[in-house]
């Protein structure tokens, strides 16, 4: 049976080359061509290996093998039932607002050459009550025995073969026969346990609330190593000894949200709720202070660069790992970004560096050693594999303002070094 797998992001391209590795023979279809360009010639900048093999090798040899196929238009040229795997996102907006136009474009391209026996899998992370409103109706208009079910990914961007393979799943299907169909191609992929889920609304809220639950947390550790911090406490110390607690597990705090789920998945919830629903007060709270979040830090550079005499404008100031997320190479949204352009805006000259992240802003630069050298302030935002922490201690002065987000940095050191 074949695949036809839509978008060929962070998480379609490894389910893509995933389901490839496991004996199915796949069609990718996305249409940015530079995303095809890439993919045929070896330029994928995505950071993820299987066995120390890059992505972009693997991708290859599926290819010449005619195993996999990636193009940017869809053309249907089986004539036998075949499974659509859709992981193309919803887009959103500074307003909050979030448009299906996305998802819908693929329904408009696909719907008019769907065949009886036909699987359709939504993969992405869906406003509740999508499928619902906008996937079955139009399902229900072609009369044909069409098999639709939900099953959200939580693959950890830089470890997604691993999770592929080691992942519970969630499932839901618009009927029993759907969730049939889904669970029975799931299990050719994986071995691991399927949780079944009622409906696919209840599905859909699953991970809404899974993502939205990750930004609360973070936003309270991020709150509590405020607090450490005017009290004079390492946060990293307290942690530690705040999770002793069978029953408690506080997240490290960091600079903010970054990527495309956790900072969207409010907004979400909120287009599935009516005027007379209940208000997510603390949701939208934790929201609000992990928006907020590189801003506060941006302050607190300001802070410690006046106790040594200097001020953010005309100061170097070097941002170490670009990416969303730590051992990624996914700066969508990234809040390292967002600190760097707010340094800017006052006046600071900036240089970034990330060994994984692509070159793509003015201010990045090719080495750690370039971006490090003769700085007023050394920040560090992502943590990456390929990055010599040690050279930050060796090359940096005893006035450079050292901040350390991640803890990485060695504790036996004369160099003074701010934690939060």
């Amino acid at each position: 049976m074949k695949i036809y797998i839509f978008g060929l992001g962070h998480i379609g391209l490894p389910m893509a080359i995933f389901m490839c590795m496991r004996g199915y023979e796949v069609i990718g279809i996305d249409t940015n061509p530079k995303v095809i360009d890439d993919i045929k010639n070896e330029k994928i900048s995505i950071y993820e290996y299987d066995n120390g093999v890059h992505i972009s090798k693997i991708a290859k040899e599926f290819i010449d093998q005619n195993k996999l196929s990636v193009c940017a238009n869809y053309e249907r040229t089986y004539n036998k039932p075949a499974i659509f795997v859709i992981t193309v996102g919803i887009e959103g907006s500074k307003d909050g607002s979030q448009d299906v136009v996305p998802i819908q474009n693929i329904m408009d391209t696909i719907l008019p050459t769907l065949l009886d026996g036909d699987l359709l899998l939504f993969k992405t992370t869906m406003i509740p009550g999508t499928c619902e409103k906008i996937i079955i109706p139009q399902l229900e208009k072609i009369n044909k025995k069409i098999y639709l079910a939900y099953c959200p990914e939580t693959i950890l961007e830089g470890h997604a073969f691993e999770e592929l393979k080691n992942n519970t799943r969630i499932l839901a299907g618009v009927n029993d026969e759907s969730y049939k169909e889904a669970e029975k191609f799931l299990y050719t992929l994986s071995g691991t346990p399927i949780y079944k889920a009622k409906d696919i609304k209840t599905a859909e809220l699953t991970k809404v609330i899974q993502n939205i639950s990750r930004d609360v947390e973070i936003a309270l550790a991020n709150e509590i190593s405020d607090i450490a911090t005017y009290l004079g406490v390492d946060i990293y110390e307290l942690k530690k000894l705040v999770n002793t607690h069978p029953r408690v597990k506080l997240l490290d705090p960091g600079i903010g949200v970054g990527g495309y789920c956790i900072p969207n998945a409010l907004h979400y919830l909120k287009c599935a709720l009516k005027d007379n629903s209940p208000s997510p007060i603390l949701m939208d709270k934790a929201r609000k202070l992990n928006d907020k979040r590189p801003e506060k830090i941006v302050e607190i550079i300001e802070e410690l660069l006046k106790k040594i005499g200097k001020s953010i404008k005309g100061s170097k100031i070097s941002i170490i790992g670009l990416a969303m997320k730590d051992y990624c190479s996914d700066c969508r949204n990234s809040p390292a970004i967002d600190i760097a352009m707010k340094l800017k805006d006052k006046g600071a000259k900036v240089l970034g560096y990330d060994p994984v992240v692509s070159m793509k802003y003015a201010f990045q630069v090719n080495s750690l050693i370039e971006c490090i050298e003769n700085a007023d302030c050394i920040i560090i935002t992502a943590k990456q594999k390929d990055m010599n922490y040690d050279e930050i201690l060796l090359q940096s002065d005893l006035n450079t303002v050292i901040i350390d987000t991640k803890n990485v940095l060695s504790k036996d050191t004369n160099k003074k070094i701010y934690r939060i």
